[in-house]
C-alpha cells in the first residue's frame, strides 16, 4: 500500500505555491494553481474572476513580499478551508506606490485530479 500524503501538508505546499508564484510574477504557474472558476474578493470588496485575477498580477502589481501565518486547515473530503493571516507589500505599477496589506484571508480550495486548486479567496480586515 502507498504512503498517502497528509491532505494538510499537500494544501500548505499549495499555498506556498501559489505565494512562489505571487512573488515571482509567474503568471503561468499561479494560473495552473487557480480554479477556472475563481472566485477572489479583495480587500476593497471588488471580485475577480481568474482572468482579472491573474491580468492584475501580470499588468498591475508587483509582490514584494508574500505571508501566510496561523492557517487553520478544515479538510472536508475533496473541499478545504484554509483560514489565516496574510502580509504582504505590493507596489502599483502604475504609481509606483508600495501598499502594506494585513488581512485575514479564508480560502476555499479543491481538490481535482488529485490536485488542489484555489476556488475561492475572500479578505478582510483583521478585528
Amino acid at each position: 500500500m502507498a504512503d498517502t500524503i497528509d491532505p494538510i501538508v499537500e494544501l500548505k505546499q499549495a499555498e506556498a505555491a501559489r505565494c512562489d508564484a505571487l512573488m515571482r510574477g509567474d503568471v503561468e504557474g499561479l494560473g495552473q494553481i487557480l480554479a477556472d472558476n475563481l472566485a477572489h474578493v479583495h480587500l476593497h470588496g471588488g471580485i475577480d474572476g481568474k482572468d482579472g485575477y491573474l491580468a492584475g498580477v501580470r499588468d498591475r502589481f508587483r509582490f514584494l513580499s508574500v505571508k501566510r501565518d496561523n492557517l487553520n486547515i478544515r479538510v472536508l473530503g475533496d473541499t478545504a478551508v484554509m483560514i489565516g493571516d496574510l502580509i504582504q507589500q505590493t507596489r502599483a505599477l502604475e504609481t509606483d506606490s508600495v501598499f502594506d496589506t494585513k488581512a485575514v484571508t479564508t480560502q476555499v480550495w479543491e481538490r481535482r485530479d488529485g490536485q488542489w486548486l484555489l476556488n475561492t479567496c475572500h479578505n478582510a480586515l483583521p478585528a
